[in-house]
C-alpha cells in the first residue's frame, strides 16, 4: 500500500513540473507593430486568409511565398517543433517583415515581438509590390554565448506581386 502511494506521488509531483514548464512558456507580452494593426490573439485561430509563417529554430517557414500586393495578413507561429530547454536557445522568436530597398539593404515594413513557444500573433500590413525577407532577428545570450537567430539562417525570401 505505502508503494502505491509513493508512485502516486511521484506521478503527481511530475505531471506538476510539466504542466510548470508549460505555464511559464505563456506570457503576457504586449507585441509591437510598425507601419500595420497587429491583433493580440495567442495561439488561437489565423485569420482568414492569413499567411501562416512558422518560426522553429533555425527557419521561418512560410505557408507560400509570395502573395498580391495590398493588404497581407501574417499568422506568425512559434512553433512546438523543438525543445527550448536546452542550451541551444529558440525560447523567443520575432517575425520581421522587411522590403528589400533599390540598393539592397532592406527596411523594415512591420514586425510581431516576443513570440514564446506556442504563441502566435497576426500581424497586417499594406505592402507594395517588390522583393522582401522574412526573418527573426533576435539576439539572445545562452550561457556565454550570443546566438543570433538571423546568422542562424532564420530568413527566407518573400514576393509582392503587382
Amino acid at each position: 500500500m505505502l508503494r502505491k502511494s509513493a508512485v502516486g506521488i511521484a506521478v503527481a509531483g511530475i505531471l506538476a513540473g510539466v504542466f510548470a514548464v508549460f505555464a511559464a512558456c505563456g506570457g503576457d507580452d504586449d507585441g509591437h507593430g510598425m507601419g500595420g494593426a497587429m491583433s493580440d490573439m495567442m495561439s488561437g485561430r489565423a485569420p482568414e486568409g492569413a499567411i501562416r509563417v512558422g518560426l522553429v529554430n533555425w527557419a521561418v517557414e512560410p505557408e507560400r511565398t509570395s502573395a498580391p500586393a495590398g493588404e497581407v495578413t501574417f499568422w506568425a507561429v512559434h512553433d512546438m517543433q523543438h525543445a527550448h530547454m536546452s542550451a541551444e536557445g529558440g525560447d523567443i522568436h520575432d517575425l520581421q517583415v522587411m522590403r528589400k530597398t533599390a540598393d539592397g539593404s532592406f527596411e523594415l515594413a512591420g514586425e510581431v515581438k516576443g513570440l514564446r513557444m506556442g504563441e502566435a500573433k497576426a500581424l497586417t500590413l499594406t505592402l507594395e509590390p517588390g522583393e522582401y525577407e522574412l526573418a527573426c532577428t533576435v539576439v539572445e545570450v545562452v550561457g556565454d554565448e550570443a546566438i543570433g537567430h538571423y546568422a542562424k539562417g532564420m530568413r527566407t525570401p518573400f514576393t509582392v506581386t503587382g
